[in-house]
């Protein structure tokens, strides 16, 4: 599906038709009885911020329908550059990232998360056990419908991301429910070519350490997709809310791309099923 919503889909929108179908429910219609909501949904991401980036439309859609959304996030991000002026004296970038994620969350309608507290910059180096079953004893705790997390790129190819993705795979082979599904987040060729003057202006790349077209990349063809969903309108503006409630890491984003250019690469999110093969976009 890769038209968006004009706003907050219900579940008659595209998006929240995209969501039902991930994660089970009610479907649009069907009013008695009143069938369940969808089934839970489970992030799992390093840094604070990778979460509302990769999956912020997805997870205030889930939320809007009642499923339970939990995100879990790895570290506290604390390498994520200095501490913004202006902040309280004393404050660590630890700290003010923390309490940025959880804003981020409520501007999404996301009242769980779990934060591991691992060392930020330092996730390859962990031993995989202990993290593993850390995930492992939330997912079944949680029992979700779906697990989005990265792929083995990465998405970006930061060490953390690919090792979260990792752990993340581990623990779902290992914990999640019979029928749950594991989604990687992707891009398209389309996305991955109107994202490069961004990527100029920011200095950041979609697959670093990793050209699109090769194994290693989240860069993959549309039909292989899972999901896809262009938000706009009013779930845009709450994607960007949330996004800017991570002002520590997206303000200056902000600044230099604008308002409209800044919504309009962000916007896009796409998953591929773990299991299913990933010709290059």
């Amino acid at each position: 599906m890769s038209r968006g919503p004009t706003g907050l889909a219900g579940p008659t929108g595209l998006a929240g038709a995209l969501v039902l179908d991930l994660l089970g429910g009610r479907r649009a219609g069907v009013t008695a009885p009143a069938p369940p909501p969808p089934g839970p949904l489970l992030g799992v991401w390093a840094h604070p911020d990778d979460e509302t980036y990769l999956s912020g439309a997805l997870m205030a859609v889930a939320a809007g329908l009642g499923a339970r959304v939990v995100c879990l996030t790895a570290t506290r991000g604390e390498l994520g550059g200095p501490v913004p002026p202006g902040s309280p004296p004393g404050t660590t970038l630890g700290q003010l990232r923390v309490t940025e994620l959880a804003e981020a969350l409520d501007v999404l309608g996301v009242r769980e998360q779990v934060l591991l507290g691992l060392p930020d910059g330092d996730c390859a180096g962990i031993p995989p056990a202990g993290p593993v079953h850390r995930i492992a004893e939330v997912i079944r705790a949680v029992s979700p419908a779906a697990v989005v997390t990265f792929g083995p790129d990465g998405f970006t190819g930061h060490p953390d991301h690919r090792a979260v993705s990792a752990w993340a795979t581990a623990a779902f082979e290992q914990a999640a429910p019979a029928g749950a599904r594991l989604l990687y987040a992707a891009a398209t060729a389309d996305r991955a070519a109107e994202s490069r003057d961004v990527e100029e202006i920011l200095g950041v790349r979609m697959n670093e350490g990793a050209d699109a077209g090769e194994e290693d990349s989240p860069v993959v063809a549309e039909e292989v997709l899972a999901a896809r969903l262009r938000p706009t309108g009013a779930l845009l503006e709450r994607k960007i809310s949330a996004l800017r409630a991570h002002a520590s890491q997206t303000a200056g984003a902000l600044a230099a791309l604008g308002p409209d250019r800044y919504a309009a690469w962000a916007a896009e999110e796409a998953f591929v099923d773990y299991r299913t093969p990933r010709p290059p976009g």
